[in-house]
């Protein structure tokens, strides 16, 4: 965002809702070691850093001399910045005892038991609690900055996947495909690929996970490819299956139910409605069609400053309750043992009773190349 004043502003939104947490948690300040979560209250986008947010909106960020000027450069607002010169512990210690703080939360999905005693152990004074998904459930629902940052990404995703349709023919390797869209991301603008990417055809089309490997197309294969890339830190994530020449007249069949019931999956993401109503929609079909059995994973995760939000023990997509301006997958998929599998994955942005699909490649029929 060029307007530093803007960006501020919705910083200074976000530290407003995090603090409002940490005061129901009766508590004076959190620690965050969740590179995504301080990079959300500060812009900062290095790694190796903590940030201690109080009560009352007051940001201490630690990090070390290597981003002393990428901090001055990317975090607006007052915000104290100590270079670290001992133990990321030692360090929080001190900045601690410089503060009028008793009670502290802690991130506990990233720090170690070992880690936490020994926070502990140097703070004898204060009383640390450990809290999950906390900064994660501000981040859940996107400002006007953030959407914009996933249109990009998905943008660019889409635009990188097109790049790479006309090397789809038999002989051309997996890994040559998944490299060349990794590529592409860059070229087209993006940061990169936000995870590995999945090319899985023939048979393993039917691994829900199957990375890109040194199998060749073939004619006939089914070919799932999962990708997304990065874009000032947002992931995109998007799924198309294609088919290399003609295929099994069940995979076709596949297709249409997996594409119908991702249809009905996103008409139920709307307001009001929880993650579970969303896979209800869309695995109630694909078990009136037969194949229940074969749709094992979940429909679908929360996206943003992380590939897979919404997702964790604490916030379960499954549970979560939609409002407008939250944005998830709809991925519903059918997977035959030896045979092959289609998945069909979109990113949704919740709005009232009108879900928006922002991933618009392509899909109403297979696309046989």
């Amino acid at each position: 965002m060029e307007n530093k004043q803007e960006l501020l502003s919705l910083i200074n939104q976000r530290i407003a809702h995090v603090t409002d947490l940490i005061k129901e948690e009766n508590a004076d300040a959190l620690i965050i070691f969740n590179q995504a979560n301080y990079r959300y209250l500060t812009n900062f986008t290095g790694e190796e850093a903590q940030l201690i947010l109080t009560a009352s909106g007051e940001r201490v960020l630690l990090s070390d001399s290597r981003f002393a000027g990428q901090i001055k450069a990317q975090a607006p607002g007052e915000m104290d910045v100590v270079m670290k010169h001992s133990s990321d512990y030692e360090e929080l210690t001190k900045a601690l005892k410089k503060m009028n703080v008793k009670k502290v939360l802690v991130e506990g999905e990233f720090v170690s038991a070992s880690e936490y005693e020994k926070l502990k152990q140097l703070n004898p004074e204060l009383e640390f609690v450990m809290v999950e998904e906390l900064v994660e459930r501000v981040r859940n629902i996107k400002d006007d900055l953030e959407i914009a940052a996933l249109r990009k990404a998905i943008d660019i995703s889409m635009e990188s996947f097109k790049g790479i349709l006309p090397m789809i023919k038999p002989g051309v390797k997996e890994r040559a495909i998944g490299a060349k869209l990794d590529y592409l991301f860059k070229v087209n603008g993006g940061d990169g690929p936000d995870f590995d990417t999945i090319v899985a055809s023939g048979v393993r089309s039917a691994w829900a996970h199957g990375v890109a490997s040194d199998k060749e197309l073939a004619e006939g294969d089914m070919i799932v490819i999962d990708f997304g890339s990065f874009y000032h830190g947002y992931a995109a994530d998007i799924t198309r299956t294609v088919a290399l020449g003609e295929v099994d007249a069940e995979m076709h069949k596949i297709y249409d139910i997996v594409h119908e019931a991702q249809r009905r999956g996103i008409a139920a993401a709307v307001a009001g409605n929880t993650g579970h109503d969303v896979d209800k929609a869309a695995r109630d079909y694909i078990t009136e069609q037969g194949y229940g059995q074969y749709f094992g994973h979940g429909i679908g995760h929360g996206i943003g400053l992380e590939i897979h939000e919404l997702c964790q023990p604490a916030l379960p997509f499954r549970t979560t309750k939609l409002v407008n301006n939250m944005v998830h997958t709809v991925e519903p998929g059918i997977y035959l043992p030896d045979k092959g599998g289609v998945r069909i994955e979109d990113d949704i942005l919740v709005h009232d009773q009108t879900p928006e699909t922002l991933s618009t490649l392509p899909k109403d029929e297979l696309i046989s190349l």
